[in-house]
């Protein structure tokens, strides 16, 4: 079913985090958007572990009151997929999806943005989010907009686990057709014989003795 924007012209605010104070002052905070002349708010961006306080099951009683009293002053909503900051449960559940700094440290949770975007773990608890989001919102009067995931690449956009050096193989296989000599000619490896013999010898650009060779690093870089 089409939608029709409900913000014409040009929609002015910003982000809206209700979740993070009391629920007492919203009224207020309504009151002052529509004196500051806002016409949309992005809202749900790091709202994850409220909406699903444990795998499977969603509790979205907070939200609906955010969207609902937003359409009743007449304020639209940018909805956020909330996938950008997974909950604490997840992560003690599933230690794998955190992300491998370069000197191959596992960094903790505690922060937004922290987890492996390789892991298939994230990847299907994500997906399952966003379907839960999508289907229970995908026809409210408030949602004018969707925000997809938030600031991708911001604090991981390079991690160095297994996972993430098998989706980078995976990644310049597909580059170069399946062509390991023309990876090496691409990148100059025969500079202190880095030529590589096998697809599986190639590594994220983790700490070495010296400076990476060729185009190593790049590459790497692109794939991120």
């Amino acid at each position: 079913m089409k939608r029709e924007l409900s913000v014409p012209g040009i929609a002015y605010g910003g982000d809206y985090n209700p979740e993070q104070w009391p629920e007492e002052v919203w009224a207020e905070d309504m009151r002052l958007m529509r004196e500051a002349g806002v016409t949309m708010v992005s809202v749900g961006i790091f709202s994850w572990a409220l909406l699903e306080p444990k795998e499977g099951a969603y509790d979205f009683s907070l939200l609906d009151k955010v969207l609902d009293l937003l359409h009743g002053h007449g304020i639209a909503a940018d909805l956020a997929t909330p996938t950008a900051a997974p909950p604490a449960w997840f992560f003690k559940a599933h230690p794998e999806a955190l992300p491998v700094d370069k000197d191959g440290r596992r960094l903790s949770y505690g922060s937004r943005q922290t987890f492996c975007a390789s892991s298939p773990a994230y990847r299907e608890a994500a997906l399952r989010m966003v379907g839960e989001i999508s289907r229970r919102y995908a026809d409210h009067p408030a949602v004018a907009m969707w925000h997809v995931h938030n600031e991708y690449g911001c604090h991981n956009a390079e991690c160095y686990c297994d996972e993430s050096a098998a989706a980078f193989r995976r990644w310049l296989r597909a580059r170069y057709e399946d062509d390991l000599d023309a990876l090496n000619d691409a990148w100059g490896t025969r500079f202190w014989s880095q030529w590589y013999y096998d697809w599986d010898e190639i590594l994220p650009p983790r700490p070495t003795g010296a400076s990476p060779a060729g185009g190593w690093g790049w590459g790497r870089r692109r794939f991120s």
